[in-house]
């Protein structure tokens, strides 16, 4: 199955081979299973340009049409999946799997850096690394393509040109995760965007299920684009 696949693909890649918790030394962990709930968005209204508030119509159908292709939804989409997220953490690279179609996200705590734009090869996740101030672990992601869901929380739409910073904190003893999210580029937003998801930590994931997504659905592709 697609979603076990990919969460064994992450194990071995964090572990080196060795299937189990990582060892994580002088920093928070933040692995675990989370969830969002009713009460984990806190999410204020985007400031958009015009051009970028006059083509949200035209978003929302270009995010059908990749649903709807089952094209990987990709940053941030992926983190909003209300199945829960497996984040898993080494001491180079964390992992967030979700259920929803995706690839693995990685982001990069080794010290390297981001590259050359014509060097890299932009995703719907886009290239992701990340260092701690303290107990934050502070994620700076660039490189994005024009695939996948694209719309932001609160209005707006990631583009290749844009620049997200994440700050990841433990709170409640472990038990709650708050990620806020910093988009910045200047032909969707007249000023940086900023929001909070808060994610609840719990025992485990429901039983994982593929997401059988056909593109090739008649019926599927009606009910989703005829509207």
């Amino acid at each position: 199955m697609q979603f076990v696949a990919a969460i064994m693909a992450l194990s071995v890649a964090l572990t080196g081979g060795q299937i189990g918790p990582p060892t994580v030394s002088g920093h928070p962990d933040v692995s675990g299973y989370w969830e969002l709930r009713y009460d984990s968005l806190s999410v204020p209204t985007a400031s958009l340009t015009a051009q970028a508030a006059a083509d949200q119509p035209n978003q929302k159908r270009r995010d059908i049409q990749a649903v709807r292709s089952c094209i990987n939804v990709g940053v941030p989409a992926l983190m909003e999946d209300r199945a829960a997220l497996d984040i898993r953490q080494s001491p180079s690279v964390i992992g967030i799997v979700a259920k929803s179609p995706s690839s693995v996200r990685y982001i990069y705590t080794d010290g390297r850096t981001h590259p050359e734009k014509d060097d890299g090869e932009p995703t719907t996740n886009g290239h992701s690394i990340g260092h701690w101030e303290g107990d934050t672990l502070v994620v700076d992601t660039v490189g994005f393509n024009d695939r996948g869901v694209r719309s932001i929380p609160g209005g707006g739409m990631r583009t290749p040109d844009s620049h997200l910073t994440e700050r990841y904190r433990l709170m409640d003893g472990g038990q709650r995760l708050s990620v806020t999210f910093t988009w910045d580029d200047p032909s969707v937003f007249q000023k940086p965007h900023t929001y909070e998801f808060r994610y609840y930590k719990i025992r485990q994931m429901s039983e994982p299920r593929v997401y059988n997504c056909n593109p090739n659905d008649a019926e599927r592709a009606t009910f989703l684009l005829e509207r």
